[in-house]
């Protein structure tokens, strides 16, 4: 009888403990998420256009450039790349279609987001831009450099997407749509940052050496993708956005700036590649090993004073 009484009181031990740290879990998850919201809400503001309402924010002075950002992204990604790469400009950060405040327009393609970009300068009295485009970011920045070369001072790609990615088998499919959920985001985050950095385009044997100043800055990076249910409609676009004839790109004349990592396993090398071969006098530069987030990177501190370069020699 003493023997079942204690098992039973270590298992309800057990249980409260769990039900213990369950609780503590979802109310940290729940400020957390609510911090989330409020910082996404805070941030941006959405105007009417010609091309629809469309969200977005503006930093600096200086010269205009306009910053297009990847996947999981929205104008506070634009805001951390922004950050990132420095210099006295006037940067506009629009969220694309699906992406915090800006919403899907019917028939949303790359070549409807690159007119909403010059829809939305067009109401900022913007006539002139330097673009650069981020990740997913690419065909819409590189389709609004064909649609408007009067107005494309100049345009960089930065682990940028050039043409169709790979469709995902339907099981990887299944899987993205759980990862595009807040609870199962906000968890993988916490617990396994390193599986959720390799499914980003970091491979794990560049994370196993990483500096500690390399790790801290991609945590945050992850923690700023939060709330990722803001971003789900644009995230299920994104397979559509790159499929264009992307070969108008050899038409495009501004003066252009290539950046991606050869061991990049989320947008592949060879789509940099294709964007420096298209483009008549791109650059193209292979920045050190770190994958899809190379530029975030401590070894290629030289790779953004390049960018910044780039855009101070044909911005001003």
């Amino acid at each position: 009888m003493k023997k079942k009484r204690a098992n039973g009181l270590v298992l309800g031990s057990v249980a409260l403990a769990g039900g213990i740290c369950g609780g503590l879990t979802y109310r940290r998850y729940r400020r957390d998420m609510s911090l989330a919201y409020r910082r996404i809400s805070n941030g941006g503001k959405t105007i009417e256009t010609a091309c629809g309402p469309i969200q977005y924010a503006e930093f600096g002075e200086g010269a205009p450039l306009l910053i297009v950002h990847g996947a999981g992204g929205g104008y506070d990604q634009g805001a951390y790349f922004v950050r990132l790469i420095g210099g006295d400009f006037h940067w506009v950060a629009p969220s694309r279609f699906g992406f915090l405040g800006s919403p899907v327009p019917e028939g949303a393609d790359s070549v409807q987001q690159a007119d909403a970009y010059a829809c939305l300068l067009d109401v900022l009295g913007v006539d002139r831009v330097g673009v650069v485009g981020v990740s997913m970011g690419g065909p819409s920045s590189l389709l609004f450099a064909l649609r408007y070369p009067q107005r494309t001072t100049s345009l960089v790609l930065i682990s940028a997407a050039s043409h169709a990615i790979p469709r995902r088998p339907a099981i990887l499919d299944s899987l993205f749509k759980v990862f595009l959920n807040d609870f199962v985001f906000w968890s993988l985050v916490r617990v396994s940052p390193q599986s959720l950095l390799a499914a980003l385009g970091v491979p794990p044997e560049v994370q196993k050496h990483l500096p500690a100043e390399d790790v801290a800055r991609m945590n945050a990076f992850l923690k700023s993708i939060e709330p990722m249910g803001a971003r789900r409609s644009g995230q299920n676009l994104e397979q559509h956005m790159s499929e264009y004839d992307a070969q108008q790109i050899r038409n495009i004349r501004a003066p252009a700036l290539v950046l991606h990592a050869p061991d990049d396993t989320l947008v592949a090398f060879e789509q940099g590649g294709f964007a420096a071969r298209s483009i008549a006098g791109a650059q193209l530069i292979p920045m050190e090993e770190g994958g899809h987030l190379a530029l975030l990177m401590n070894s290629n501190t030289g790779a953004r004073e390049k960018v910044l370069q780039f855009l101070e020699n044909h911005n001003n």
